[in-house]
Protein backbone atom coordinates (compact mmCIF):
# COMPACT_ATOMS: atom_id res chain seq x y z
CA UNK A 1 0.00 0.00 0.00
CA UNK A 2 1.35 3.27 -0.89
CA UNK A 3 2.43 5.31 2.60
CA UNK A 4 3.35 8.60 2.20
CA UNK A 5 6.56 9.15 2.94
CA UNK A 6 7.61 10.35 6.47
CA UNK A 7 8.11 14.00 7.56
CA UNK A 8 11.36 15.62 8.67
CA UNK A 9 11.91 15.75 12.46
CA UNK A 10 9.51 18.41 13.89
CA UNK A 11 7.81 18.94 10.72
CA UNK A 12 4.10 19.05 9.45
CA UNK A 13 3.09 19.24 6.11
CA UNK A 14 2.84 22.89 4.32
CA UNK A 15 -0.83 21.18 2.47
CA UNK A 16 -2.21 17.55 1.61
CA UNK A 17 -1.53 16.66 -1.93
CA UNK A 18 -4.16 14.28 -2.09
CA UNK A 19 -7.59 14.83 -3.77
CA UNK A 20 -10.36 17.31 -1.48
CA UNK A 21 -12.34 15.30 0.75
CA UNK A 22 -15.35 16.53 -0.73
CA UNK A 23 -14.48 14.13 -3.63
CA UNK A 24 -13.22 11.54 -2.30
CA UNK A 25 -16.77 11.07 -0.10
CA UNK A 26 -18.37 11.42 -3.38
CA UNK A 27 -16.58 8.63 -5.28
CA UNK A 28 -16.49 6.58 -2.75
CA UNK A 29 -20.03 6.10 -2.48
CA UNK A 30 -20.20 5.37 -6.22
CA UNK A 31 -17.08 2.86 -5.67
CA UNK A 32 -19.04 1.22 -2.57
CA UNK A 33 -22.33 1.26 -4.59
CA UNK A 34 -24.01 3.37 -1.46
CA UNK A 35 -27.78 2.55 -0.55
CA UNK A 36 -28.04 4.06 2.87
CA UNK A 37 -25.85 7.15 3.71
CA UNK A 38 -25.57 9.30 6.61
CA UNK A 39 -24.13 12.48 7.39
CA UNK A 40 -23.96 14.50 10.63
CA UNK A 41 -22.50 17.99 10.39
CA UNK A 42 -24.23 18.98 6.56
CA UNK A 43 -24.58 22.73 7.28
CA UNK A 44 -24.27 23.54 3.87
CA UNK A 45 -24.63 20.69 2.09
CA UNK A 46 -21.69 20.42 -0.36
CA UNK A 47 -20.77 17.25 0.67
CA UNK A 48 -23.73 15.68 1.07
CA UNK A 49 -24.97 16.66 -2.67
CA UNK A 50 -22.06 14.85 -3.84
CA UNK A 51 -22.70 11.24 -2.43
CA UNK A 52 -24.53 8.84 -4.57
CA UNK A 53 -27.24 6.91 -2.63
CA UNK A 54 -30.62 5.66 -2.97
CA UNK A 55 -31.67 7.66 0.88
CA UNK A 56 -29.79 9.30 2.73
CA UNK A 57 -29.97 11.21 6.15
CA UNK A 58 -28.24 14.75 6.83
CA UNK A 59 -27.81 15.99 10.59
CA UNK A 60 -27.48 19.50 11.43
CA UNK A 61 -28.05 21.54 14.17
CA UNK A 62 -28.68 24.86 11.78
CA UNK A 63 -28.66 23.84 8.00
CA UNK A 64 -27.47 27.24 5.61
CA UNK A 65 -28.19 24.33 2.84
CA UNK A 66 -27.10 26.08 -0.59
CA UNK A 67 -26.25 22.91 -2.41
CA UNK A 68 -28.34 20.90 -4.17
CA UNK A 69 -29.08 17.87 -1.47
CA UNK A 70 -30.90 15.64 -3.32
CA UNK A 71 -28.95 15.33 -6.37
CA UNK A 72 -27.59 11.57 -7.03
CA UNK A 73 -30.35 10.10 -4.58
CA UNK A 74 -33.61 8.67 -4.79
CA UNK A 75 -34.70 10.05 -1.31
CA UNK A 76 -33.21 12.15 0.84
CA UNK A 77 -34.28 13.42 4.14
CA UNK A 78 -32.87 15.98 6.51
CA UNK A 79 -33.13 16.32 10.45
CA UNK A 80 -32.21 19.96 12.18
CA UNK A 81 -31.26 18.86 15.48
CA UNK A 82 -27.90 17.37 17.32
CA UNK A 83 -26.73 14.90 16.86
CA UNK A 84 -27.34 13.81 20.32
CA UNK A 85 -31.05 14.44 19.71
CA UNK A 86 -30.54 12.75 16.57
CA UNK A 87 -29.41 9.51 17.69
CA UNK A 88 -31.47 9.82 20.90
CA UNK A 89 -35.01 10.25 19.05
CA UNK A 90 -34.57 8.89 16.05
CA UNK A 91 -34.52 4.62 15.14
CA UNK A 92 -32.23 5.04 12.43
CA UNK A 93 -31.98 1.87 11.44
CA UNK A 94 -35.97 1.48 10.68
CA UNK A 95 -36.38 4.57 8.99
CA UNK A 96 -33.65 3.91 6.34
CA UNK A 97 -34.78 -0.01 6.06
CA UNK A 98 -31.03 -1.20 7.37
CA UNK A 99 -27.64 -0.54 8.50
CA UNK A 100 -26.04 2.72 6.62
CA UNK A 101 -23.73 1.60 4.12
CA UNK A 102 -21.56 4.94 4.60
CA UNK A 103 -21.25 7.79 7.02
CA UNK A 104 -19.33 10.89 6.99
CA UNK A 105 -18.72 12.66 10.41
CA UNK A 106 -18.08 16.33 10.46
CA UNK A 107 -20.07 18.00 13.38
CA UNK A 108 -18.30 19.99 16.15
CA UNK A 109 -15.08 19.84 15.91
CA UNK A 110 -14.16 18.93 19.47
CA UNK A 111 -12.80 15.27 20.14
CA UNK A 112 -15.65 14.75 22.91
CA UNK A 113 -18.32 15.25 20.42
CA UNK A 114 -16.39 13.60 17.59
CA UNK A 115 -16.06 10.38 20.23
CA UNK A 116 -20.13 10.60 20.93
CA UNK A 117 -20.91 10.61 17.23
CA UNK A 118 -18.64 7.65 16.90
CA UNK A 119 -19.78 5.38 19.38
CA UNK A 120 -23.67 6.25 18.10
CA UNK A 121 -23.01 5.33 14.55
CA UNK A 122 -20.90 2.68 15.22
CA UNK A 123 -24.39 1.45 17.30
CA UNK A 124 -26.36 1.19 14.28
CA UNK A 125 -24.43 0.19 11.42
CA UNK A 126 -23.02 -3.08 10.49
CA UNK A 127 -19.74 -4.68 10.71
CA UNK A 128 -18.88 -3.48 6.87
CA UNK A 129 -20.08 0.09 7.28
CA UNK A 130 -17.84 2.34 6.52
CA UNK A 131 -17.33 5.79 8.90
CA UNK A 132 -15.30 8.70 7.75
CA UNK A 133 -14.29 11.52 10.20
CA UNK A 134 -12.93 14.98 9.16
CA UNK A 135 -10.62 17.36 10.10
CA UNK A 136 -8.39 14.41 11.80
CA UNK A 137 -5.08 16.09 10.21
CA UNK A 138 -4.51 19.41 11.21
CA UNK A 139 -1.45 21.42 9.70
CA UNK A 140 -0.92 23.52 12.61
CA UNK A 141 -1.72 23.98 16.46
CA UNK A 142 -3.70 26.84 15.72
CA UNK A 143 -6.49 25.24 13.48
CA UNK A 144 -6.59 22.49 16.00
CA UNK A 145 -7.31 24.88 19.10
CA UNK A 146 -10.25 24.02 20.76
CA UNK A 147 -11.76 27.45 20.37
CA UNK A 148 -12.90 28.12 17.41
CA UNK A 149 -12.74 31.79 17.90
CA UNK A 150 -9.00 31.57 18.97
CA UNK A 151 -8.17 29.66 15.53
CA UNK A 152 -10.10 32.50 13.29
CA UNK A 153 -8.37 35.29 15.13
CA UNK A 154 -4.90 34.01 14.90
CA UNK A 155 -4.70 32.49 11.31
CA UNK A 156 -5.19 35.52 9.66
CA UNK A 157 -1.18 35.95 9.53
CA UNK A 158 -0.42 31.84 8.11
CA UNK A 159 -1.20 29.98 5.35
CA UNK A 160 -4.73 29.07 6.70
CA UNK A 161 -6.94 31.86 7.54
CA UNK A 162 -9.81 31.00 8.75
CA UNK A 163 -9.43 27.15 9.37
CA UNK A 164 -10.86 25.47 12.50
CA UNK A 165 -10.19 21.52 12.95
CA UNK A 166 -10.32 21.61 16.79
CA UNK A 167 -9.03 18.59 18.39
CA UNK A 168 -10.84 16.18 16.84
CA UNK A 169 -7.57 14.45 15.62
CA UNK A 170 -7.60 12.74 19.20
CA UNK A 171 -10.34 10.61 17.82
CA UNK A 172 -7.59 8.38 16.35
CA UNK A 173 -4.82 7.64 19.43
CA UNK A 174 -8.66 6.99 21.08
CA UNK A 175 -9.79 4.21 19.11
CA UNK A 176 -6.11 3.07 18.68
CA UNK A 177 -6.06 2.70 22.50
CA UNK A 178 -9.25 1.43 22.93
CA UNK A 179 -10.53 -0.43 20.11
CA UNK A 180 -7.77 -1.76 18.82
CA UNK A 181 -10.10 -4.25 16.92
CA UNK A 182 -11.13 -1.16 14.58
CA UNK A 183 -9.16 -0.59 11.04
CA UNK A 184 -8.28 2.92 11.53
CA UNK A 185 -7.04 4.37 8.12
CA UNK A 186 -5.62 8.23 7.64
CA UNK A 187 -6.07 9.63 3.99
CA UNK A 188 -4.21 12.84 3.13
CA UNK A 189 -7.33 14.29 1.96
CA UNK A 190 -6.98 17.87 1.18
CA UNK A 191 -7.51 20.66 3.30
CA UNK A 192 -7.59 18.12 6.68
CA UNK A 193 -7.31 15.21 5.98
CA UNK A 194 -9.83 12.23 6.21
CA UNK A 195 -10.05 8.92 8.54
CA UNK A 196 -11.35 5.72 7.81
CA UNK A 197 -12.83 3.53 10.43
CA UNK A 198 -14.21 -0.33 9.63
CA UNK A 199 -14.29 -3.50 11.12
CA UNK A 200 -17.32 -2.36 13.04
CA UNK A 201 -18.96 -3.76 16.59
CA UNK A 202 -21.91 -2.83 17.13
CA UNK A 203 -22.32 -4.65 19.90
CA UNK A 204 -19.36 -3.21 21.03
CA UNK A 205 -19.91 -0.53 24.41
CA UNK A 206 -16.11 0.05 25.43
CA UNK A 207 -16.39 3.61 24.01
CA UNK A 208 -19.31 4.16 25.98
CA UNK A 209 -19.05 2.68 28.75
CA UNK A 210 -15.24 4.65 29.25
CA UNK A 211 -16.51 7.62 28.09
CA UNK A 212 -16.15 10.14 30.71
CA UNK A 213 -12.79 8.26 31.49
CA UNK A 214 -11.53 9.01 28.40
CA UNK A 215 -12.77 12.53 28.52
CA UNK A 216 -11.15 13.22 31.25
CA UNK A 217 -7.82 11.62 30.04
CA UNK A 218 -7.46 12.98 26.61
CA UNK A 219 -8.30 16.75 27.45
CA UNK A 220 -5.82 17.17 29.61
CA UNK A 221 -3.18 15.59 26.65
CA UNK A 222 -1.25 18.27 24.96
CA UNK A 223 -2.79 19.48 21.53
CA UNK A 224 0.23 22.12 20.79
CA UNK A 225 2.20 21.33 17.39
CA UNK A 226 4.61 19.09 19.39
CA UNK A 227 1.55 16.82 19.54
CA UNK A 228 0.61 17.29 16.09
CA UNK A 229 3.23 16.49 14.84
CA UNK A 230 4.03 13.06 16.97
CA UNK A 231 0.03 12.41 15.54
CA UNK A 232 1.87 12.45 12.19
CA UNK A 233 5.15 10.61 13.21
CA UNK A 234 2.70 7.90 15.05
CA UNK A 235 0.54 6.98 12.20
CA UNK A 236 0.96 5.98 8.67
CA UNK A 237 -0.91 8.46 6.02
CA UNK A 238 -2.18 7.16 2.52
CA UNK A 239 -2.92 8.51 -0.57
CA UNK A 240 -6.09 8.84 -2.12
CA UNK A 241 -4.97 7.92 -5.20
CA UNK A 242 -4.62 4.38 -3.88
CA UNK A 243 -7.81 4.42 -2.05
CA UNK A 244 -10.03 5.65 -5.08
CA UNK A 245 -8.18 2.89 -7.43
CA UNK A 246 -10.99 0.18 -8.41
CA UNK A 247 -8.66 -2.81 -8.37
CA UNK A 248 -7.30 -1.43 -4.70
CA UNK A 249 -10.57 -1.24 -3.05
CA UNK A 250 -11.00 -4.25 -1.43
CA UNK A 251 -7.64 -3.83 0.12
CA UNK A 252 -8.36 -1.00 2.31
CA UNK A 253 -12.37 -1.71 3.33
CA UNK A 254 -14.98 -4.20 3.23
CA UNK A 255 -17.67 -4.19 0.91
Amino acid sequence: MNAIVSLEAGALPQQHPGTHYNEVIARLSALRNVKRYLEVGVQRGITFSGVKAEIAFGVDPEFIVNANVAANKKQTRLFQMTSDEFFRDVDVVAEFGGHPDMCFLDGMHLFEYLLRDFYNTERISSRNTLICLHDCLPLNHIMAHRSMDFANQNSAHTAYPGWWTGDVWKIVPILQKYRPDLRVMLVDAPPTGLVFVTNLDPQNTVLRDNYLDIVRDYFTQPNDQEAIVSHYRSNNVFQTDAVLADMNHSLFFNT
